[in-house]
């Protein structure tokens, strides 16, 4: 079903025209909490790239020590090693002020500010 473009501009009327001035007051409300949620969905994301950044920087400094037989080594040991390095990086980016996040959110943050109001 096509609905032609007079019916639509005439559906806007009539509902700008019932919404009156609390229609406004509504959208900015919506916009406001749609720009919250934007803005801690941008958070998270930079502060979990910032993770991944140091985990890959902690990945790349365990290479260059040398191991040790005083665990045993094997699989186990490097999947549960690499599991620890990814908590280390986490609890880093979250505690530690490495400033990526911040930065990124800074550059993120005016980006999809502009994109939502426009």
């Amino acid at each position: 079903m096509e609905i032609g473009s007079t019916a639509l501009s005439s559906m806007n009327r009539m509902t700008l025209s019932n919404a009156g001035s609390s229609g406004a007051t509504n959208i900015s409300s919506m916009e406001r909490e749609l720009k919250n949620t934007n803005d801690e969905k941008v958070k998270q994301a930079c502060s979990d790239f910032e993770a991944i950044f140091i985990k890959q920087m902690l990945d790349s400094m365990r290479k260059t020590v040398d191991k040790t037989s005083l665990l045993g080594g094997g699989m186990a040991e490097e999947i549960f090693e690499d599991m620890i390095y990814d908590e280390y990086a986490k609890k880093m980016s979250k505690t530690g002020d490495f400033g990526i996040k911040d930065m990124l959110y800074r550059q993120l943050s005016t980006k999809s500010s502009d994109i939502i109001i426009k």
